[in-house]
């Protein structure tokens, strides 16, 4: 990645791991919720408890897989592999990493990705 067109790569750190504190947090903030558990009064109670659930872990998978993003993106900083795509080896658009710091892929390749 080119100095030149790119974001400072400690700018980019910071960004980086200021997401991951904020996820960390979200999900330690999930957990607390789901260990401490409610009573159920009645089947309605019980069925909006459930949707609920539901909702939180899917949530909770959302916030881990873009904490896995975020750390493969930290091994590619140290790396020196910052800002090149994954599959195609090209430089990923410094817009699409303003945008998505964590991205691995170029706009071309992800879309490829997405069509799979």
């Amino acid at each position: 990645m080119s100095a030149a067109t790119s974001p400072s790569l400690e700018a980019v750190r910071q960004r980086l791991d200021e997401r991951a504190r904020q996820l960390e947090q979200l999900i330690a903030a999930e957990q607390v919720r789901e260990e401490s558990g409610h009573d159920v009064t009645d089947l309605k109670d019980g069925a909006d408890e459930e949707v609920q659930a539901e909702i939180e872990s899917a949530d909770m998978g959302r916030h881990l897989a873009e904490l896995r993003q975020i750390e493969l993106a930290r091994a590619r900083l140290l790396a020196g592999r910052y800002g090149e795509c994954t599959d195609c080896s090209e430089p990923i658009a410094p817009a699409r990493l303003a945008a998505q710091p964590a991205a691995s892929r170029c706009t071309a390749c992800q879309a490829l990705r997405e069509k799979r």
